[in-house]
């Protein structure tokens, strides 16, 4: 199949699937609205869990894991990683049930806006650094809802180059809550066959000022991508104080865990 009609057929996909699955949520929204189910975010993360997974196996991402995923399994637990790309959320997505926390512009990106509204996403509003306090308050409700969450302290994606500084305040749901904290390494390896490097990278990194959807139309040209996934031993919250400079020193310690200066796993197998 030549690179074209490739990118068609998956465009096709992606977006039929996503058809079915808005569907689905608006179903299931309704139901646990007329039941009066406590747990909504926590069912939808698990309806998210499913659809990314199909998501990642149309774009043919290949995953590597090291370490124990199997961490995150009673909810009300925070998985934090590096950010490179929208597709981490994917491949992150496709392992984890999470509710995802994101910047408020990705609720206007075509395809994907109405996506995240309606699987629950904690939206941040950078222009306004006073509404950090809503967004606490929507993260520790999502995770005494059983839910759990996927948060990138860098607080935007980047070119790899190296580990943004981890923003401390959105900690503070965690910390107050006494929740676990899963740190993860996500690292891509190979596109098309081809080691990840300077020149091919932002075929799969989408950062700064790149739009969505001349990236994504770029992404769905590719044959296949491979990565690796490094699951860090969990953080228990409740060792820290639940003040500002508790959550400076829980801060980090995830920094030193999701930069790799604290324990390394061997590779246990590929999902």
């Amino acid at each position: 199949m030549s690179k074209v009609n490739m990118r068609w057929a998956k465009f096709a996909a992606v977006v039929s699937i996503w058809v079915g699955y808005i569907c689905l949520l608006l179903l299931v929204h309704l139901c646990i609205t007329v039941l009066k189910l406590p747990n909504r975010w926590e069912i939808i993360s698990r309806v998210t869990n499913s659809f990314t997974f199909i998501l990642r196996t149309i774009l043919n991402i290949n995953l590597t894991i090291a370490g124990d995923a199997g961490q995150v399994q009673s909810g009300g637990t925070v998985i934090i990683s590096n950010h490179l790309s929208y597709v981490d959320g994917i491949i992150l997505g496709s392992i984890f049930p999470v509710v995802f926390v994101s910047k408020r512009e990705v609720s206007k990106w075509p395809i994907i806006g109405l996506w995240v509204t309606l699987c629950g996403t904690v939206f941040i509003n950078r222009q306004r650094k006073e509404r950090i306090l809503l967004l606490i308050l929507e993260m520790r409700r999502r995770l005494k809802q059983g839910a759990n969450i996927l948060l990138f302290p860098e607080g935007r994606a980047s070119n790899g180059d190296r580990l943004l500084p981890f923003q401390s305040a959105p900690l503070a749901a965690p910390l107050h809550n006494r929740s676990i904290i899963v740190p993860v390494i996500l690292a891509y390896k190979s596109i098309d066959d081809k080691p990840v490097s300077n020149e091919n990278r932002d075929l799969i990194y989408c950062y700064d000022e790149m739009d969505f959807m001349p990236h994504f139309w770029k992404l769905l040209s590719l044959h296949s991508i491979d990565a690796v996934l490094t699951v860090q031993p969990k953080i228990d919250c409740s060792r820290y104080e639940d003040n500002s400079a508790g959550r400076k020193k829980l801060a980090l310690e995830c920094y030193n865990r999701v930069s790799g200066r604290v324990v390394a796993f061997d590779l246990k197998g590929s999902v």
